[in-house]
């Protein structure tokens, strides 16, 4: 039997959160330093001025840490979609050069791209008749193909994709290949040297247990010199300069690596030394631990719907799967009321895609997955 890996997530009480691929839990640590973060606001003299400094850096670190990458190339975002607008505003694209991305793939990862067409940029969307591996994507970039775009984790389907196959032949082609990692960092171990991506954007409030609007976006060296533009939020700078904040402004831009294009205002109490927090946690218990807790229950899953009525529409084996499981009636329309019957027993579960979609974390056990299944398989 499986138990939690921490007893912080206690805001949960008695119910079975298996919807982590919507929004994670913040643990108990993670909402004391947000009631702190606020009691400072509501008392002004509390807010010490190197705060501003060091809440950014407490959570780029912890960042870093996470996906084993250099601090300099960490970006503070909101978001996934954050960074995904980024590059697309700032990648050196031309009339007649190609982005492809993936059909089915979360519109998030689609939509930052469509506005390009306006330039004479071409966006297709590779048809997803067939799992996407390497060998199939070669075959698809062609000399003008610029971007690849592409989730690791498929927010309707639970599958994946290989993500060093896929960056090795984008390097072949000469294209630039992007990442959302927003389904997979916080429930699989990754380093940014063995993605083999050049650029990789997660949403944090997820796997991750941050607050909504919360993200971070890691720009390989290489590509970030390529960027048309560098945008010069005065915070960054002026912390970046000689004297630091109380210094007299004399307006010259410093060299802050990819801080650059963080969000503005990335102090941002309430939501980053939330955020941090939560980091902070999953650095202390270990990624790797959380991976194995998480495909555990994932397999308690399966092999549960195994024995029910329902059939399983994700991926069974752990190369192909993901930390979100897919399941139907095989009278789909009786999913919804699948639905309701978990939510009254006290199980949080998403309908996605026409399927039911489990999506287990660290904070849950093998009783959460026993209430599912004893759902499922009534």
């Amino acid at each position: 039997m499986r138990t939690p890996l921490s007893a912080e997530f206690d805001g949960l009480g008695e119910r079975a959160w298996l919807n982590t691929a919507h929004q994670g839990a913040i643990p108990r640590r993670a909402a004391e330093a947000g009631r702190a973060a606020i009691e400072r606001k509501r008392a002004p003299w509390k807010m010490e001025p190197d705060s501003w400094e060091v809440v950014p850096r407490r959570v780029r670190a912890a960042l870093a840490g996470l996906i084993a990458a250099r601090e300099e190339d960490i970006v503070l975002a909101t978001s996934a979609s954050y960074g995904l607008e980024l590059l697309a505003r700032t990648l050196p694209l031309e009339p007649g050069d190609e982005v492809l991305l993936v059909d089915g793939d979360f519109p998030a990862t689609i939509y930052p791209w469509l506005p390009l067409r306006d330039r004479g940029i071409a966006v297709r969307l590779l048809a997803p008749e067939t799992p996407l591996d390497a060998d199939r994507l070669a075959g698809e970039l062609g000399p003008s193909t610029r971007v690849f775009c592409s989730s690791w984790v498929f927010s309707f389907s639970g599958r994946v994709v290989d993500p060093p196959a896929v960056g090795e032949a984008c390097a072949a082609n000469g294209t630039t290949y992007i990442v959302n990692a927003t389904q997979a960092i916080g429930a699989r171990t990754a380093t940014v040297h063995e993605l083999r991506a050049d650029a990789l954007v997660c949403s944090g409030f997820k796997w991750l247990c941050g607050p909504y609007a919360t993200g971070f976006v890691w720009l390989s060296p290489g590509l970030r010199d390529r960027l048309t533009y560098r945008p010069a939020y005065w915070l960054t700078h002026q912390m970046a300069a000689p004297g630091g904040f109380e210094r007299r402004a004399t307006y010259e831009l410093a060299d802050v690596g990819a801080a650059a294009y963080d969000l503005t205002d990335t102090a941002n109490f309430f939501n980053f030394e939330t955020w941090a927090a939560s980091l902070e946690l999953l650095l202390d218990i270990g990624v790797e631990r959380i991976e194995a807790h998480d495909q555990a229950l994932v397999q308690e899953l399966i092999d549960g719907i195994a024995e029910s009525p329902l059939d399983l529409v994700s991926p069974a084996s752990p190369r192909e799967r993901s930390t979100l499981v897919f399941a139907s009636h095989p009278e789909p329309e009786r999913n919804e009321d699948l639905f309701d019957a978990l939510g009254q027993a006290g199980v949080h579960a998403a309908l996605r895609a026409g399927s039911l979609r489990f999506s287990p974390h660290l904070y849950n056990g093998s009783d959460d997955i026993d209430r599912a299944l004893a759902v499922l398989q009534g």
